[in-house]
């Protein structure tokens, strides 16, 4: 017993440092040197800690990584914005969402599938509006924030690519075990409160920019991190569970 709570508090710990070198030295923000939209996988430890070592580890994993984060990176650049609670509350999404979808007891075991397939076609007419109303979403980001329309093209275009590609790969695990289809869905949910109501919110109290000015483009953002995250943590979370089986 001992030694299982010595090799989960192992593999919390060095998931967290590998969460903190992510989320503060390795996303890209856009505008350079502008917090307000930043691309990376900062969480993908803590939903792996969710999932393999449980919630309750997961809660706790990310109030240290987030905390602990902002004064790695103060120590290293000797300077950072404010520290706010906000985001500390999105990593806690990240740590805990995950562990309790993928360890739900349902009758239906193919639930997941189904509302991922209704969410993928949701987020995809979402774009598809998009590029056809682009003019406006354009007017309405560069009224508060200058951004390039070739960037804001070409990241909803990829996004849409990314979607698509996720939904073909839910249709052809369709028949297969739901785990994967879990880890979709807690992907999309986590992305969609945090990415997309949560940290705009936070940024508005911040810096006054206007929620609504925020959300175009962090719609645009969030499909590519919806695929890039789901990918990686399909495999990651396979490899592990082989590797603990082996353990036993």
């Amino acid at each position: 017993m001992k030694e299982l709570k010595l090799r989960k508090t192992i593999l919390a710990s060095l998931l967290i440092a590998i969460g903190i070198v992510l989320s503060q030295f390795v996303s890209i923000t856009y505008p350079p040197n502008n917090a307000i939209i930043r691309f990376g996988v900062g969480y993908l430890p803590l939903i792996v800690i969710s999932i393999i070592l449980g919630p309750k580890i997961g809660f706790g994993s990310a109030i240290i990584q987030d905390v602990l984060g902002y004064f790695v990176y103060m120590l290293v650049f000797g300077t950072s914005g404010p520290f706010f609670p906000g985001f500390t509350i999105n990593a806690i999404f990240y740590g805990v969402i995950p562990g309790l979808v993928y360890n739900l007891i349902l009758k239906e075991k193919k639930i997941f599938n189904y509302i991922n397939f209704a969410l993928l076609f949701v987020l995809i007419g979402l774009g598809i509006y998009g590029l056809v109303d682009m003019p406006n979403i354009l007017s309405s980001i560069n009224s508060e924030i200058d951004f390039s329309p070739v960037f804001i093209y070409s990241m909803l275009v990829l996004g849409e690519v990314g979607l698509i590609s996720i939904l073909v790969f839910v249709f052809k695990k369709r028949k297969e075990d739901d785990k994967s289809h879990r880890i979709i869905f807690s992907v999309i949910i986590c992305q969609i409160i945090v990415a997309l109501l949560l940290t705009p919110l936070w940024v508005s109290i911040l810096y006054g920019i206007p929620f609504w000015a925020q959300l175009p483009l962090r719609i645009v953002k969030t499909p590519i991190e919806i695929f890039i995250y789901s990918f990686l943590l399909i495999e990651i979370i396979r490899v592990l569970n082989l590797y603990m089986l082996r353990e036993q």
